[in-house]
């Protein structure tokens, strides 16, 4: 998720993360299920703006400990959280809350952290666009909406299959009512039966939305399936729609949702001086420093390490090569200047998050596809692995992130992928 306001999750004595009860579950739909959360302590959970999402630790007998991200889909009440999940047929975490957690089910809760937030005022229409479980965010605005008593001049467009699988179908429409918006839902299913109750039969297309909505001045909410994203956020953006009024929740790698291929790598550059010596033991006849440093010191892959902050500590050849920032220029300086700003709010909206639960799914073998900026301002594609630094207490004091320019592998799988769909459509 990616937006301009620069709001993140809370910090301080609440960063850490806490058992939470499910203290009771609503079936909202064929699929959707919501599971309400009081923190176990009986202190009160950690503060969140409507729209914010919490990270859940789940231990899953056979599968160990799984981590998800979920959005808050009720307002702010002091007291409790509720997320609504949808029963995914391959979702491991999903179809265990569905199936097995129940009511006193104990869960841990990291605080709630993102930028996918309401603006402070009314000053602009809102158009909140969302699709299946992607409404969850929007019910938590609406409901802080209407608890705030704004009114600001508010389009609601939802798109699903049937009324079936809506949830908080009657909560929505009133809701909406209350707050005056102009509501429109589209049902994938043909003979829904619901005309009369402002449902339109058929997909969403952008020449719709873009004709019934205020592009010149709305700022856009658009949360749903990464498919449902790929056509409305390139739409909007190509529309005229910028940054800072195209705010989109997503979980998965942000550069998935543009087609545009980036440009080639910049050429290498002549390797700096070597990293200063390390001191370690010995691991037969090589030691661990001298491994250390020809690690460090090759210019193959990035290795760039920060502190908890994000400010960048370690610069090794790769990085050069790679960014171009020398690492004079590097030492000290925000990851910012590595990272293209539309990503910027993601990026530090896990960052942040990583430090807080001490925990990163992208340090055992997994790696995360990301756009990358290089000193003359060009993009790249990048793959990333990350180490967690920490102190004897296991807090996490800084991040060590070995990162590899994928740039002309990805161009050819772009090409790859448009050679298929021509043949596909071919007759």
């Amino acid at each position: 998720m990616t937006d301009s306001s620069g709001q993140t999750g809370m910090k301080g004595p609440e960063s850490g993360v806490r058992p939470f009860v499910i203290e009771s579950r609503h079936r909202e739909s064929d699929v959707i299920t919501s599971f309400v959360l009081r923190p176990r302590d009986g202190r009160p959970p950690a503060p969140h703006v409507a729209g914010q999402h919490l990270t859940l630790f789940a231990d899953i007998p056979g599968a160990g400990r799984q981590k998800r991200n979920y959005t808050i889909s009720a307002a702010p009440n002091g007291e409790t959280y509720r997320i609504s999940v949808k029963r995914e047929a391959e979702g491991m975490v999903s179809k265990w809350l569905h199936d097995v957690a129940r009511e006193g089910t104990v869960l841990d809760i990291a605080p709630p952290s993102g930028s996918f937030v309401l603006p402070a005022d009314d000053a602009r229409p809102l158009v909140m666009l969302s699709a299946g479980v992607g409404l969850t965010p929007m019910v938590a605005m609406l409901e802080a909406l209407a608890a705030d008593h704004r009114r600001p001049r508010l389009q609601f467009i939802h798109c699903t299959q049937s009324r079936a699988t809506q949830a908080f179908g009657a909560h929505l429409r009133t809701l909406a009512a209350a707050l005056g918006a102009a509501t429109a839902l589209f049902h994938t299913r043909a003979n829904d039966g619901e005309a009369s109750d402002g449902v339109l039969a058929g997909h969403l297309t952008p020449d719709w939305l873009l004709a019934h909505s205020a592009v010149a001045e709305a700022e856009y909410f658009v949360c749903g399936p990464t498919r449902f994203l790929r056509v409305f956020v390139p739409a909007l953006a190509k529309a005229g729609v910028p940054p800072e009024r195209l705010h989109y929740e997503f979980f998965g790698a942000v550069e998935d949702l543009f087609d545009d291929p980036p440009p080639a790598s910049a050429a290498p550059s002549s390797p700096p001086a070597t990293v200063a010596e390390r001191h370690s033991r010995t691991v037969g006849d090589v030691t661990r420093a001298a491994i250390s440093d020809a690690l460090l010191d090759s210019a193959a892959d990035a290795v760039v390490v920060s502190d908890a902050e994000g400010a960048i500590v370690l610069w090794n050849p790769g990085a050069e090569r790679i960014f171009g920032f020398t690492e004079e220029e590097a030492l000290g300086r925000s990851l910012d200047i590595i990272i293209p700003e539309p990503f910027r709010a993601r990026h530090w909206e896990g960052y942040r998050e990583t430090v807080a639960s001490g925990q990163s799914r992208y340090g055992a073998g997994d790696m995360l596809a990301v756009p990358g900026l290089t000193r003359d301002g060009r993009r790249i594609s990048l793959e990333f692995t990350i180490a967690l630094i920490k102190d004897p207490a296991g807090k996490v004091t800084g991040m060590a992130a070995v990162l590899r320019d994928i740039t002309p592998r990805f161009e050819e799988m772009k090409a790859l992928k448009k050679k298929v769909a021509e043949r596909q459509a071919a007759p």
